[in-house]
């Protein structure tokens, strides 16, 4: 008898829970890395006083950083249900197939997306005003203590200070009727509140991008020098590309490179178990696996289905098309319960059961991975238990690109070994095989945001700044001592 394979292995939750997107773990291995990095490139310039601030500054900017969104974002949820006596706030995403939030009043969406961009607004203040003084001060102390600090302010320095003075000013002015916002309709203003309320909250992308925007406008207008201002320029805003998409871009690039897919590593094992069961005893060869999970239509009549404008349609609209088409409850019961069940991979749209068109064509496939269950527990995998939660927003793009995985995946296995037979040995080796090459990917990725964040970065950095202001100490800048601008 046949030992399917334990989808919940170590090394599979491991890769799982990596992947991720709501989770910091990912880009906590890349922040420590990139602070023992960046702290070295500093003690290499300006020996232990620049290493020493450099490592407060990466240190508690990463606590606010990839934690202070979600702590505030917590304390306003106790806020809203003890105070204002909001309860049961879901997601705010919303697409054809999906809308958590459609029985939310106004008052709590505007409650929610409030809470958000308060709480980004004071993690970006702690990050881009408060962290920078506190550090500062601490250098200027420690440059005291050891009789290097110049107690003389320069004539340059007092200019530096008449151009951040004279920015600042200009900021305020900039923005003085920046709340006279004209919009077209209150809908509309509500659906973009409930999209960046969703996002800010669930996407770390956008949750670590929203605070940069402020902390780099913050680091500038408190530095010292304006090489240093320089210097935090060109870092911050290079680095949103290596902590944000870096690894993302190399995984393409490696799955292009080798002409596979990424395939969610909780995919690769809940089809390798399914393919266990209900493929390897049938003795197909791979050949005869790909037609079994070709595109084919049973009935021809699913070009009949009138969808509309849509990219979507509701149960009860199929069942009536159906029967309007000559299918009938009892004989066609399959097809009425397939068609019901592939409803089931989301919840109830508004109140009502639907399907997308792609899901549509599954109920008329007879593919091997059109099978409902089997998509339902896997989708609700790769996702995290999310596309099953009412409250929990998964767009409908991304449950279909794990739809399209599961095919690509077994295509890759089955392409490979066309005069093979597709036993459970061969599965198991393809398993272990497709885990490890996902694992290599995956490090290589963060190990090219690391190289960026931790090597690259801070040379260039350094180096920008010595060319456009003349070799500069740690200590010239720290003190606020500007030379010369080089021409």
């Amino acid at each position: 008898m046949s030992t399917p394979i334990n989808n919940t292995s170590i090394f599979a939750k491991g890769l799982s829970h990596i992947k991720n997107p709501s989770v910091v773990l990912p880009t906590l291995v890349i922040e420590a890395c990139c602070t023992a990095g960046r702290t070295h490139q500093a003690y290499k310039r300006g020996g232990t006083l620049e290493a020493k601030e450099r490592f407060r500054e990466e240190a508690t900017s990463a606590i606010f950083w990839l934690w202070g969104v979600k702590w505030l974002n917590k304390l306003g949820d106790l806020i809203g249900e003890k105070v204002f006596k909001l309860k049961s706030i879901t997601d705010t995403g919303k697409d054809y197939l999906r809308d958590p939030g459609y029985a939310m009043s106004n008052s709590a969406k505007f409650f929610k997306f409030g809470k958000i961009i308060s709480s980004v607004i004071i993690a970006t203040g702690l990050i881009g005003f408060a962290v920078p003084k506190i550090n500062h001060a601490i250098t200027a102390h420690a440059m005291k203590k050891n009789k290097n600090a110049d107690t003389n302010k320069t004539d340059s320095t007092e200019k530096f200070d008449d151009y951040i003075n004279k920015t600042k000013k200009q900021t305020n002015n900039k923005y003085t009727n920046s709340n006279n916002i004209n919009f077209k309709g209150s809908e509309n203003f509500a659906n973009f509140l409930m999209k960046a309320s969703y996002n800010l909250e669930n996407n770390n992308t956008w949750r670590l991008v929203s605070t940069d925007t402020g902390m780099v406008a913050g680091r500038i207008l408190n530095s010292r020098h304006p090489a240093e201002a320089l210097e935090y320029g060109f870092r911050d805003i290079s680095s949103v590309f290596f902590y944000n998409f870096a690894t993302p871009t190399a995984i393409f690039a490696l799955n292009k490179l080798f002409k596979t897919s990424d395939i969610h590593p909780n995919v690769i094992a809940q089809t390798n178990n399914y393919l266990q069961k209900n493929i390897a005893p049938l003795g197909l060869s791979g050949k005869e696996l790909i037609e079994k999970i070709g595109a084919n239509l049973k009935d021809t009549k699913f070009e009949k289905i009138d969808f509309g404008q849509n990219k979507a349609i509701e149960l009860d609209d199929l069942i009536k098309q159906l029967e309007k088409l000559g299918f009938d409850r009892v004989k066609d019961a399959e097809i009425f319960n397939k068609a019901t069940l592939m409803s089931e991979l989301q919840p109830k749209l508004r109140g009502k059961s639907v399907l997308s068109v792609e899901q549509v064509k599954d109920v008329f496939s007879n593919s091997i991975t059109s099978d409902p269950k089997f998509l339902k527990e896997t989708i609700n995998k790769a996702t995290y238990g999310r596309a099953s939660n009412p409250k929990k927003f998964v767009s409908a793009q991304t449950c279909q690109g794990i739809r399209e995985s599961i095919d690509k995946y077994i295509i890759e296995i089955a392409s490979k070994n066309k005069d093979k037979i597709i036993d459970e040995k061969l599965l198991k080796n393809s398993y272990r095989k497709t885990l490890a090459r996902t694992a290599a990917f995956q490090a290589a990725g963060m190990l090219f945001s690391i190289f960026g964040l931790a090597i690259l970065i801070p040379k260039l950095q350094i180096l920008i700044s010595q060319k456009v202001f003349g070799k500069k100490s740690f200590e010239e800048i720290a003190n606020g001592n500007a030379s010369e601008h080089k021409k």
